[in-house]
C-alpha cells in the first residue's frame, strides 16, 4: 500500500494538530480503526474463499455453500 500525501495536506494535519493537540489520538483512533476494519474484512474474505474452496464469482456445479450477496449502504438522500 502507498501512502501520498501533499505538503497541503500535511500542513493542515500540523494546523489541526497546534490548535488542539488533544484531537491527535482522535486522529489516530480513527486510522487505526480504518485499517484494522479493512484488514479484518480482507481476512473474513480470505477464510471464506478457503472455507468455500473457490474464489468471487467462481461456481462449481452441485456445490452447496455459497455466498451471501452484500450491498453498501448509502443513508445521504
Amino acid at each position: 500500500m502507498k501512502l501520498e500525501v501533499t505538503v497541503a495536506e500535511i500542513s493542515e494535519i500540523f494546523k489541526t494538530i497546534q490548535e488542539g493537540p488533544e484531537r491527535i489520538f482522535e486522529m489516530i483512533r480513527f486510522d487505526v480503526r480504518e485499517s484494522v476494519g479493512k484488514y479484518l474484512s480482507e481476512m473474513m474474505g480470505v477464510e471464506l474463499s478457503h472455507f468455500l474452496k473457490r474464489e468471487y464469482y467462481e461456481h462449481r456445479q452441485g456445490a452447496v455453500n455459497h455466498r451471501n450477496g452484500h450491498y453498501y449502504l448509502n443513508f445521504t438522500r
